[in-house]
């Protein structure tokens, strides 16, 4: 009997905990998505480059932020941006 009792309360305990933690990963995912679309929004801006970000895909921003990091110049990378955008 409290075998069995224990192996309830571990049980809804796991089941418990695995549900938050899928409710968490969520939001942290859409958190974290808002905050590299605002990241690249600012580095496009710096550039001159305007674009609405939330347009973007996740490759797209990805591919952006790298340019963004590269030694190319200014130039380069705008040109390099919009061909990734279009």
């Amino acid at each position: 009997m409290k075998n069995t009792i224990i192996a309830l309360t571990t049980a809804a305990t796991l089941a418990s905990t695995a549900a938050f933690a899928d409710a968490h990963s969520e939001m942290t995912m859409g958190e974290g998505l808002t905050m590299f679309e605002t990241l690249v929004s600012n580095e496009l801006s710096a550039l001159g480059v305007e674009v609405d970000v939330s347009t973007l895909t996740m490759g797209q921003l990805a591919q952006i932020k790298d340019v963004v990091e590269s030694d190319e110049s200014t130039s380069e990378q705008t040109r390099n941006i919009e061909a990734i955008i279009n």
